[in-house]
């Protein structure tokens, strides 16, 4: 059974540490957690791949046999049986007429970045630009990113200069190519201004657009500020992962806010206009004669911005009605000649709900 190339999906050399391996998962384990990409069965699929790479790479005698055999279990999961390890030519020798080359190190895009941003309602209502000073890399400029010196080739200390990895022998063996060296059994010494790794750690200031109208848990993508890529290969994105801080006056539904309006018993009894706050100052609604608590009053494209559009949400207006508390005698008395105008109707109902 082959196994894929679990320093490659954790973006991690083969010289890595235990707790570069884990600061590695940890980062993209994150950004592809299915909690964080509900419904993206591409994210699912890769996190799922990075915990079988975290899975071997973290253990050491699986790392051992994976950097040994190419197999976490050891030899005995890959040798079939009668087959065994010494003369003769590797499986993949087999096909070298038929065009079969060594695995070679190609180009690598860089890492992408995620960084948190905390928005207030103003600057998520009018859209803002954001300074963020991001911890990323660039190429190393002596290797051009490849990680090696011009120097002359040492021989791999990965495979001893065979070329191969594998296990089994005789008339047949089989192997794979050295993931180190590319096959050749050789490889450049590791540059040293970047000591291999073919990129510098630095601190870049990054402006970025925050549209008008974005919404909480949005993902915006800045395209070529990740992680610089390797031999060649281009860099990752920045994603700005948005979060908003609650506003007193309004609650955000998407594109529509709400707002709490009380009004008092006249005012809902007789009909009224009311002001009542928005993004953009005060407005007046009307009120119906009759109105209820719990009643909505909508008033339209007065919410907030929908993102790279021109059209605004609603802001609706949850009515509810406040009872006075009567003092004077005066304000009870006219209460109880209104209730002998009004309330019958009201008192008959009840009646017959509770015969």
């Amino acid at each position: 059974m082959s196994h894929p190339d679990y320093y490659k999906i954790l973006g991690v050399p083969r010289s890595a540490s235990e707790e570069d391996i884990k600061k590695a998962y940890r980062k993209l384990a994150r950004k592809h957690h299915p909690d964080l990409n509900p419904g993206d069965t591409k994210a699912e699929a890769e996190f799922k791949k990075l915990a079988e790479a975290n899975d071997v790479l973290s253990d050491a005698e699986k790392r051992k046999n994976y950097d040994t055999y190419g197999d976490p279990a050891g030899p005995g999961a890959q040798v079939p049986p009668g087959f065994q390890q010494g003369g003769g030519f590797a499986f993949e020798d087999i096909f070298a007429g038929f065009g079969g080359r060594p695995v070679r190190h190609g180009p690598e895009r860089g890492e992408d970045l995620l960084h948190a941003v905390r928005l207030g309602f103003r600057e998520a209502f009018e859209g803002t630009r954001l300074n963020l000073r991001v911890n990323r890399s660039e190429p190393c400029m002596a290797c051009r990113g490849t990680g090696e010196a011009n120097r002359k080739p040492e021989v791999c200390r990965t495979c001893q200069g065979k070329g191969k990895l594998g296990s089994g022998s005789g008339f047949l063996s089989f192997g794979r190519s050295c993931p180190d060296c590319g096959g050749r059994g050789s490889r450049l010494p590791a540059c040293p201004d970047c000591d291999g790794a073919g990129r510098h750690a630095r601190q870049e200031t990054v402006t970025i657009a925050i549209p008008a109208g974005v919404e909480d848990g949005a993902r915006l993508r800045v395209a070529g500020k990740g992680e610089a890529g390797r031999r060649g290969g281009g860099p990752g994105d920045l994603f700005l992962q948005i979060s908003m801080e609650p506003d007193a006056r309004f609650e955000r539904k998407g594109p529509n806010l709400y707002v709490r309006l009380p009004i008092s018993f006249s005012e809902a009894a007789l009909g009224a206009k009311v002001v009542v706050p928005t993004p953009e100052g005060h407005q007046t609604i009307k009120v119906p004669p009759g109105t209820q608590t719990g009643a909505k009053l909508r008033l339209k494209g007065q919410g907030m911005p929908i993102p790279r559009g021109t059209q605004r949400g609603d802001l609706i207006a949850e009515v509810v009605v406040v009872t006075p508390h009567i003092q004077d005698e005066k304000s009870k008395d006219l209460l109880r000649e209104l209730a002998e105008l009004n309330d019958a109707e009201l008192q008959k109902q009840r009646g017959a709900d509770h015969g």
